[in-house]
């Protein structure tokens, strides 16, 4: 009797564990596919390309500082003026970017650390994110758009005219 207990419970499980294991075949085909997402996504983290790695560098000319409509902010009956600032951002491996800022009146000078984040990737424009902060209260947001073709950019700031960089 024993014997025939055991064959019952055999053959009522014996069908379970079929399809228990073409359920395993059916998760491995399921993999696959985030498989392929993880290989994709770890080469859009590996930063950019290393023909865009190095240094841009341009000078953003003086200009008086606007207000939040647009106009020349003016204190006691004059405009305030920004000087001359001469930018070098260093773009590295692993989404890293460095900035050193020049004021060109009184040489005085500001490092910046900070991380890319690619916001396009077009034929002719990468354009990128570079979030930056010295560390203490300042943290600035440049774009940078690189003319792939001849690795000149354009350094784009909140409420700060446009300028040309080059690679060096």
């Amino acid at each position: 009797m024993n014997r025939n207990i055991l064959l019952q419970i055999f053959i009522g499980f014996f069908p379970i564990m079929l399809s228990s294991c073409g359920n395993k075949n059916q998760d491995t085909s399921n993999k696959t596919p985030s498989v392929q997402t993880d290989e994709s996504t770890k080469q859009k983290d590996k930063g950019l390309s290393t023909e865009f790695l190095g240094n841009y560098h341009g000078i953003q000319p003086s200009y008086f500082m606007k207000n939040q409509y647009g106009d020349d902010m003016v204190i006691n009956g004059q405009k305030v003026p920004v000087p001359s600032i001469d930018f070098k951002f260093l773009l590295k491996e692993d989404c890293a970017v460095s900035l050193q800022q020049t004021n060109l009146e009184d040489n005085s000078r500001v490092y910046y650390d900070g991380t890319i984040k690619i916001i396009s990737d077009a034929t002719d424009i990468l354009k990128l994110e570079c979030s930056l902060s010295d560390g203490k209260s300042s943290n600035p947001t440049y774009t940078l758009a690189i003319n792939k073709s001849d690795k000149t950019a354009i350094c784009i700031g909140n409420d700060e005219p446009e300028f040309k960089l080059e690679k060096k």
